[in-house]
């Protein structure tokens, strides 16, 4: 039953309940450093239509019936990465011997070096998978379900269609199987990566800095340093009309930049204005949309 409300209380989601506090604050000092402009956008998180319209209720309906129809899946995705794991580590025989079996050590370094790998592996499996979604159009007819939303909230992550729930799982499954796997050979035990409350380390940072204002209506740029992380102005462009084949990254901007997909935050986001029903998303029907 814990599956069905991970999205508040697991710390490796981005609206889990402890990052509320700091996302609020960050919306505070961003709408006070220019209060004129931005005030409608700061009094508009706590209006009923921002929350409650017609494109934020298919978010929920879809979060929620993601949930349920995964509920049971949790143990078979645990024992697949398992599997990963086993594999990596056979097919890694191949080419010599592993490492005696040891006591798991406490090295910082080794720590740290195991959190970087997974995290740079994760993020740019991420980034593929990402962009491949909008590249070919079996794919896109899935991915089109997120990029239908009308107006970004927080809870607009979750809107996807099963079945690329389904595909992220399986990358995310292959990816912490094979580093776990690749770590056994290499060190003779189980390595793990720097948690905090059970979530990565990177994650958590990220996510207290304001991640879940990824999908809202608040287009927080980072500057410069938009050219190394993807900022919520960034990842916005992402859902707008004709820059929707940009910023595909999900924290590390480096890799649009290498494969030319770069785009820098702007102040303004121009989304999809036509409604289309939940029946014709999940039915995987071309979608047309107009600014």
């Amino acid at each position: 039953m814990a599956d069905l409300f991970d999205w508040l209380i697991d710390p490796s989601k981005r609206t889990f309940y402890g990052y509320w506090i700091p996302t609020f604050l960050i919306v505070l000092l961003w709408a006070s450093l220019q209060w004129q402009q931005r005030k409608a956008l700061f009094n508009s998180w706590f209006s009923r239509s921002y929350w409650w319209n017609p494109s934020a209720k298919q978010d929920y309906n879809l979060m929620i019936f993601n949930r349920l129809l995964f509920l049971t899946l949790g143990i078979a995705w645990f024992a697949f990465t398992i599997d990963i794991a086993q594999w990596m580590f056979a097919a890694l025989k191949w080419f010599g011997e592993p490492a005696e079996l040891a006591a798991p050590s406490s090295s910082l370094w080794i720590l740290s070096v195991y959190t970087l790998v997974l995290f740079i592996t994760d993020d740019f499996t991420r980034f593929w998978l990402h962009r491949i979604m909008h590249k070919y159009e079996w794919l896109w007819r899935l991915h089109q379900v997120h990029h239908s939303a009308n107006s970004l909230n927080p809870f607009t992550t979750y809107r996807l269609h099963p079945l690329e729930s389904l595909l992220y799982q399986l990358r995310a499954s292959l990816v912490h199987g094979t580093c776990a796997g690749a770590a056994f050979f290499i060190l003779g035990y189980q390595a793990s990566s720097w948690e905090l409350w059970g979530a990565s380390a990177w994650v958590i940072v990220f996510n207290a800095l304001g991640a879940n204002l990824r999908h809202s209506n608040i287009p927080l740029r980072y500057g410069r340093f938009e050219k190394w992380l993807i900022s919520p102005a960034q990842h916005q462009q992402h859902h707008g009309i004709g820059t929707m084949n940009t910023n595909f990254g999900s924290f590390l901007a480096i890799w649009d930049r290498l494969w030319g997909s770069w785009r820098k935050g702007e102040p303004h986001t121009r989304y999809p204005s036509e409604q289309h029903s939940l029946v014709k998303q999940l039915g995987m029907r071309r979608l047309t949309w107009k600014p």
